[in-house]
């Protein structure tokens, strides 16, 4: 029964480390402050040939889209002096595959976040002693292969952002409609890799913050409470 308990505790951690992860990605692409923040740090205006304001609402229009706040992402602006439709036919359809794939993301970490909980449940119940440990190890072991993953993934995009950028195109889109062209894409300007460069790598500092807090918690507070039921 340890043995099961054991082994139920560690993946209940992975697939709840993994729901953590997949959070962490959903409110750092939400953040509207941070969009905010890189229009300066990018000179987005003077890319786009747009108002500041016009790029702050066309990239609200998007995040909006993608959160099925609105049902499309057909907005009109001033472009270098023309009144025209900020997205074309390619970018609305790139957007379609970007929701799809968002919506599978936060299925998938409801899914994950309630089976881990479950699991993690289940383990308990089966062993009655030593649970602080039992929650320790299996947290250790849940969590490396992810925290692999996550160091894998800083060190490709220290060394090498775009070749790691377009890898995650490849693996997640079964088109190219992700090749943009600067010269007639208002999205890849006003969504520039610099921008996602600071997206990920604010990911990635926030997923390691949960994880000290997270491997605070089990250390120390279930330990407490354990010894507090006895």
């Amino acid at each position: 029964m340890k043995k099961i308990s054991e082994v139920l505790a560690s993946l209940g951690f992975f697939l709840l480390v993994t729901a953590i992860l997949l959070t962490v990605i959903d409110w750092s692409c939400f953040r509207k402050e941070f969009y905010r923040r890189e229009l300066e740090k990018n000179d987005t205006v003077s890319v786009t040939g747009m108002s500041a304001d016009g790029v702050l609402e066309s990239t609200y229009v998007l995040l909006d889209y993608l959160r099925d706040e609105r049902q499309d992402i057909v907005i009109t602006e001033t472009v270098n002096g023309t009144v025209r439709e900020v997205f074309n036919e390619r970018e609305t359809l790139h957007m379609i595959d970007v929701k799809d794939l968002y919506r599978n993301a936060v299925a998938a970490r409801n899914i994950f976040a309630g089976a881990g909980l479950i699991l993690l449940l289940c383990s308990v119940f089966l062993q009655r002693a030593h649970r602080s440990l039992l929650l320790k190890n299996g947290l250790r072991n849940g969590s490396l292969f992810m925290l692999g993953v996550v160091a894998f993934v800083a060190v490709w995009a220290m060394v090498d952002f775009n070749g790691f950028w377009t890898n995650f195109h490849l693996l997640f889109f079964d088109n190219d409609l992700w090749l943009l062209d600067p010269r007639t894409s208002i999205m890849i300007n006003l969504l520039p890799g610099g921008l996602f460069f600071d997206l990920v790598t604010g990911i990635i500092i926030r997923f390691l913050i949960c994880m000290v807090l997270l491997y605070c918690i089990v250390s120390f507070l279930v330990p407490k409470l354990e010894r507090g039921t006895e």
